[in-house]
């Protein structure tokens, strides 16, 4: 493809905007002055505002920052700098207000049309669902909501903060972790930063809940052809580094929780698939009553998400259809933003499986080679069998009853009579005394029961796991508005 000079590139940026902007009389000129002037102050500002009406406010905020005095005008207050950037001195040139005036008018105009009318895309900017997309539209169930029963509290991050576009996992300054950080460097051209952070490793395992200090953040500049790394920990550089800010303190504090919700999502849309054969079509779908639960429930995040990747799969390139689900990055909380990349690009990647280790007892959620969770479970030695299952059932209060034998969740492994369920003898678990099913604590059989779909495959083998747990400190958990219940059905799991 022949690439466009940058005269040329601002041709069809003028071109997209008269297309897709209703006209607003002699606004026209101004527009196209902007567009070839002063970094397209305006066209950014009018961008953000497109951002920002569709919720996206980590992409208003970036817009915000390159509008500058043209934010300032509007809005009457200082335009956000973003990470690593010092505020702009004298050596610019500064537009008078009184010529700016008609011009502000003009563009407030322009913004109050579009708001009426939405029917077009701004310069350069995507269509996104709206994150109030109706759930369950047409039923008479409320959406289910997130929050302290329906999935994390998500952290607000301080205005004006711009998220990265990538969080990238390294284990340490060796030659991989050089690799990832290289290819933070020198990969897809983008101004959003990039964020590089600590990953241990458990064996061949990459830590998700231990994932957390910053390493390094950086900063591309693709029209100066630079890029610049701030050091947050010394292990890394010759020098003295910085200190992470709070807000990207903020932002990791927030940021994993989000991503699980996505990768639960990801990981049922590709399983409902394998089951049906065909993309589920509504989030009711997913989340529907038993046998149907492919999901244990949902929340306000998954809604503008699924219609993200729904549109997504639905969009040829080369005149063919996507095959698997992308990563939902567009739309959601700005705690959310930043897609997992280096050690942990699996998570965005590859669907959740489970592994069980019969050595040391352990049941494990995983995602390609990245450790989600670690659980000690309770089997039966030998009776246990060893092989490849998946997950053909999931059943709240087995038998009627939370308390009972199996506890409050039971998931069936094959259509066989092994299951992995909770257990009201907690003392056996990290011991051979079931007849060959998984035992859990309840605690943990609750989360994993959200967090794996229905046909989650199940991998059963001697070793293969560490020892050491793995669990955060706020669980995973689903807000459920379906039945998942079954007392037509006498369970009799090899416990």
């Amino acid at each position: 493809m022949k690439k466009l000079s940058k005269e040329s590139r601002i041709d069809e940026q003028i071109k997209h905007f008269y297309d897709n902007v209703p006209n607003v009389g002699d606004a026209l000129p101004l527009k196209e002055y902007l567009l070839k002037h002063e970094d397209s102050r305006m066209a950014w500002y009018l961008l953000g505002k497109e951002y920002e009406g569709k919720g996206d406010m980590a992409k208003a905020t970036y817009c915000y920052a390159q509008a500058g005095d043209i934010y300032t005008a509007f809005e009457g207050k200082p335009a956000p700098v973003l990470p690593g950037e010092k505020t702009k001195g004298n050596n610019r040139k500064k537009w008078a207000i009184a010529l700016l005036l008609p011009l502000l008018l003009a563009a407030g105009a322009i913004y109050a049309i579009r708001a009426l009318s939405d029917d077009g895309d701004e310069v350069g900017a995507t269509q996104q669902p709206t994150p109030s997309t109706p759930y369950y539209e047409g039923t008479a169930s409320a959406p289910p909501s997130s929050g302290k029963d329906g999935g994390p509290d998500h952290v607000k991050l301080p205005a004006g903060f711009v998220p990265p576009g990538l969080i990238a996992g390294a284990s340490g300054p060796d030659a991989r972790g050089r690799d990832v950080l290289g290819s933070l460097l020198t990969g897809k051209r983008s101004t959003l930063p990039r964020l590089l952070v600590e990953t241990p490793q458990l064996g061949k395992w990459s830590d998700w809940v231990k994932t957390a200090k910053p390493i390094a953040e950086v900063m591309n500049d693709p029209e100066a052809g630079t890029a610049n790394v701030r050091w947050y920990n010394p292990k890394w550089c010759d020098c003295k580094p910085d200190d992470p800010s709070a807000a990207t303190r903020k932002q990791l504090e927030g940021w994993k929780p989000v991503q699980e919700e996505k990768a639960v999502l990801r990981s049922a849309m590709i399983r409902y698939k394998e089951t049906k054969g065909k993309w589920p079509s509504s989030p009711e779908q997913l989340a529907a009553d038993y046998p149907n639960n492919t999901m244990a429930g949902w929340t306000d995040n998954m809604t503008p998400w699924f219609e993200e990747l729904k549109s997504a799969l639905n969009d040829k390139k080369d005149g063919k259809l996507p095959q698997t689900p992308g990563w939902p990055e567009n739309t959601g909380p700005e705690t959310g933003h930043g897609t997992p990349a280096g050690q942990l690009a699996p998570v965005a990647e590859q669907p959740l499986q489970i592994v069980i280790d019969k050595t040391h007892h352990r049941l494990a959620v995983v995602s390609g080679d990245v450790i989600l969770r670690n659980y000690a479970v309770g089997l039966g030695g030998d009776k246990t069998p060893e092989g490849a299952f998946v997950i053909s059932e999931k059943v709240k209060d087995p038998n009627g009853s939370s308390t009972g034998v199996f506890g409050s969740r039971g998931m069936t492994l094959s259509d066989s009579r092994y299951g992995i369920h909770g257990t009201d003898e907690p003392n056996s678990i990290g011991k051979d005394e079931s007849h060959g099913c998984v035992r859990m604590k309840k605690e943990d059989i609750e989360e994993l029961y959200d967090l794996v779909p229905l046909g989650t495959p199940v991998t059963i083998a001697k070793g293969g796991l560490p020892s050491e747990l793995r669990t955060p400190s706020e669980r995973f958990r689903l807000k459920s508005e379906q039945n998942e219940t079954n007392p037509r059905k006498v369970y009799d799991w090899l416990n």
